[in-house]
């Protein structure tokens, strides 16, 4: 039951969510260069160089850009369905990156005629081999890739725990104000006391407004809430999406 337990809370981490195109076209990249360079040296399957129809190095490469194409083609519909990137956790990456092997394998298998010079290239032992070999190679280079991103995003969550801990403990408890808090629509303005207010999240166009004695949602981007109370140092965003009370804070944690 425990290790069921530390299996549920593995899968539903919060993940960084890599998939806007810009990130996307990058990852795709280095994903397009590494691929080209590990089937090239390494050649991780048997060759029958007598079958290809180009040099190897061509064939590497055109594996590599058909994966490319298949991602990018799987980014736009997985951001199609989805209208934000911050509830994004282990268990839909992995299970996005399984969808994303399988479909490459089949589009391996659909590249044949044009790489192989066979008879039998639409046979359905050639279709499983595809996919068994594109999930092999997949997994090793997404484990690569994902455990040095984990090494890297600890580095720099680590970094910024420490900093913002260090901002914390010299930040002025000057937390008596009440300060007039003008939103988009005028009677929805409001006053918020400081030593009440624990910490904002944005919701698109509205922040939520969470304080000692509840919460309220609010006409107004979480920017101009940062715009309005620029001048209490202890006022900080950590997030895109979050404004935080740091004297509210019992402890800070990096992690991934």
């Amino acid at each position: 039951m425990k290790s069921k337990n530390k299996v549920n809370k593995f899968l539903n981490n919060q993940y960084p969510y890599y998939y806007n195109f810009k990130n996307a076209l990058v990852l795709g990249m280095v994903i397009l260069i590494l691929s080209t360079v590990f089937s090239f040296l390494f050649e991780p399957f048997e060759v029958n160089f007598q079958e290809l129809k180009y040099p190897y190095f061509i064939i590497s490469l055109i594996h590599s850009l058909a994966s490319f194409i298949v991602f990018l083609i799987l980014v736009l519909v997985l951001n199609g369905f989805r209208s934000k990137s911050d509830d994004w956790l282990v268990k839909y990456e992995l299970l996005f990156l399984l969808i994303l092997l399988i479909i490459i394998g089949v589009g391996q298998f659909l590249i044949r005629d044009v790489i192989y010079d066979k008879d039998d290239n639409w046979s359905f032992s050639y279709l499983v081999e595809e996919i068994r070999n594109t999930l092999l190679v997949g997994s090793l280079l997404l484990f690569i890739i994902t455990s040095v991103n984990i090494e890297r995003l600890k580095n720099i969550y680590n970094k910024r725990s420490r900093n913002l801990t260090h901002h914390l403990l010299f930040v002025p408890h000057n937390e008596d104000e009440t300060i007039k808090i003008i939103t988009s629509v005028k009677s929805d303005d409001f006053d918020l006391t400081l030593s009440d207010f624990l910490y904002a999240k944005s919701d698109k166009n509205y922040t939520e407004i969470f304080l000692s004695d509840g919460k309220s949602l609010k006409r107004l981007t979480l920017k101009s809430l940062e715009n309005q109370l620029s001048e209490f140092a202890f006022i900080c965003k950590t997030h895109r999406s979050f404004l935080v009370n740091l004297n509210k804070i019992a402890l800070i944690k990096g992690n991934t």
